[in-house]
């Protein structure tokens, strides 16, 4: 499902922040249902949800700030076909996970993937002309998506 729209007006910027924030909540579903189906990775995977879920209320706080006025978001930083692809990947992932049948390798590597794959979109680089607050936002996510790709290369690694 793709749709190249980009975020443009204040509705359209909170749309696409809802997205933002149901992705990173799909991501902490996805890294529960590796907890609940791999026990020997319970402990990580349960911190990454609960992190992801954070990020989701970090998001959502932001949207109601954008839907007040407040903030707003550069038109270029996402378009919500990315999103609702990465959406239909990681529930995708999540259903298989709660099928059974997925090794503690598979969903490492997966969840690797998915912190790549959020640094590599780029759509935590905080721009020159990006609001203070949306910088803020932006550089914690960033951080804490980094460090959960050192947690997990660690674990792959060691």
């Amino acid at each position: 499902m793709s749709d190249d729209r980009e975020v443009h007006s204040p509705a359209s910027q909170v749309e696409a922040l809802g997205l933002m924030a149901a992705h990173e909540a799909a991501i902490a579903e996805l890294y529960q249902a590796y907890a609940e189906a791999l026990p020997s990775h319970a402990d990580l995977f349960t911190e990454l949800a609960e992190e992801e879920r954070k990020h989701a209320r970090m998001i959502a706080e932001f949207s109601d700030r954008v839907r007040e006025g407040v903030v707003q978001v550069k038109a270029d930083r996402f378009t919500v076909g990315q999103v609702l692809d990465s959406l239909d990947s990681l529930r995708e992932h999540t259903a298989r996970a709660r099928e059974g049948g997925i090794t503690a390798d598979e969903a490492l590597a997966v969840a690797a993937e998915v912190e790549d794959s959020i640094i590599e979109r780029g759509y935590l680089i905080a721009a020159d002309d990006d609001q203070p607050e949306l910088r803020r936002l932006l550089r914690s996510l960033s951080a804490d998506t980094s460090e959960h790709r050192r947690r997990l290369r660690g674990v792959r690694e060691g």
